[in-house]
């Protein structure tokens, strides 16, 4: 797995915890504190980036409105689909 892959993933594994706390509306700074908080800070510019992807790979939605970022149901992550979303974003 490529770094940038393991990158993408690492954000949706946190943004799913954030969900599975109950929390189902997200923004990239409630992703940095779950991140911090598990030692591994990481800042919301790249975060929101590495959304994008996820939006790209239909894993997440994004509410422009609100600014939040929502877990789609029932999807997984890929490796296959990272690298391809980086490739079109």
């Amino acid at each position: 797995m490529s770094e940038a892959a393991r990158q993408t993933k690492n954000v949706y594994e946190a943004a799913l915890a954030v969900h599975e706390s109950g929390q189902t509306r997200i923004r990239p700074g409630d992703i940095a504190g779950h991140l911090r908080d598990s030692g591994f800070p990481v800042g919301a510019w790249l975060i929101r980036g590495e959304l994008t992807n996820l939006e790209a790979m239909g894993l997440v939605t994004h509410d422009v409105e609100s600014g939040t970022f929502s877990i789609v149901e029932g999807r997984t992550f890929s490796i296959e689909e990272a690298n391809a979303a980086r490739r079109t974003a």
